[in-house]
């Protein structure tokens, strides 16, 4: 074997040519793995590749074939681990089709969230998944131009642009009505701040304590655990009469509601009834016992993935909608 010419810098199809003493052609066949090599061509140029190092430039082999194979993949907040379930489902569905994926995150802010789907774009990708999207209908449908997307916990309508989400409304609902199965009149819901665009939950709760004939209260939160204790924090302090049970919007608010509680003396379930919302992992725990509306976060991640495949194998035809319907999974927190 000849000595590597190319010990400063990235080796090319001409020098892997080079070494084995055949075209840059017949090299770029092997490389794509054509039928069209004789075996014995075959290891001489994979024997060359190895030798030097040659690593195939996937990308460009990729574009020049209008495919790049990976797929963008954008989460609202990884400080959540319901993303996480979903990103699972993700890999799952995509296993065995040989897409590789780019993750970027968006922190529930629609600027960074409209770049890093730019950005996917301009990378090539064939598709972008968004779990969890907070910017308007038509700055995506700009920021995607033209490229198939598919958005997790959210309906949009934008060509090209698929959904799959759980029934939040339903979730909302399916609260009030186990809290006030249990006796609870003075339900409160711990909500999202007012400009995202995910009212859903809040407004299928508005509906059940309606219809039940009660009077509804709404404190607004961020969706973390620090904002699920501060909101408590506050009411605690305001000396308002306490609900006999919260609803929050998510799981992470649930817990940090808890955390307040039991840090002035208060028991859960006892004094304050919790449900909260997506059934992450960490609500199972015996420490916590979170009862939690399922909005079964795998299997959007695994929805969104073969709605994916499709829309990228050629798949045309108007938007498509799927929606999952939320189960209740009752725990100590409310008492049930």
């Amino acid at each position: 074997m000849k000595q590597s010419p190319v010990a400063n810098r990235s080796v090319t199809m001409e020098d892997v040519a080079r070494e084995a003493g055949v075209s840059r052609a017949l090299v770029s066949l092997v490389m794509r793995d054509s039928p069209k090599v004789s075996p014995a061509k075959r290891t001489a140029v994979l024997e060359s590749a190895a030798a030097l190092g040659y690593s195939p430039n996937r990308l460009a082999s990729r574009l020049a074939s209008r495919r790049t194979n990976t797929l963008g993949v954008l989460f609202l907040d990884l400080h959540n681990s319901v993303f996480a379930d979903i990103y699972d489902g993700i890999t799952e569905g995509l296993a065995g089709s040989g897409n590789q994926v780019m993750v970027a995150v968006g922190s529930a802010d629609p600027g960074t969230e409209l770049e890093a789907v730019r950005s996917f774009v301009d990378l090539r990708v064939d598709g972008v998944i968004l779990a969890g999207c907070t910017g308007s209908s038509a700055e995506l449908a700009a920021a995607l131009r033209g490229t198939p997307a598919v958005v997790i916990t959210r309906e949009l309508e934008v060509d090209g642009v698929d959904s799959v989400l759980c029934d939040d409304f339903r979730s909302g609902a399916l609260a009030v009505e186990h809290l006030r199965g249990l006796g609870h009149r003075r339900i409160a819901h711990v909500d999202i701040s007012d400009w995202l665009p995910y009212t859903a939950r809040r407004e299928g709760y508005l509906a059940a304590m309606k219809k039940f004939g009660l009077e509804p209260l709404l404190v607004h939160s961020d969706m973390t655990e620090r904002g699920g204790r501060a909101v408590m924090e506050n009411f605690l302090a305001s000396g308002a009469t306490l609900p006999t049970a919260i609803f929050a919007h998510n799981d992470l608010t649930a817990i940090g509601i808890m955390e307040a509680l039991a840090a002035h003396g208060l028991l859960v379930p006892d004094d304050v009834a919790i449900v909260g919302c997506d059934n992450i992992e960490v609500a199972a725990s015996p420490l916590i016992g979170l009862t939690s509306i399922d909005q079964h976060a795998g299997e959007l991640g695994r929805m969104a993935a073969e709605l994916m495949l499709e829309r990228v194998a050629g798949t045309s035809g108007p938007a498509v909608t799927r929606k999952l319907e939320p189960t209740l999974t009752v725990r100590r927190s409310s008492g049930a």
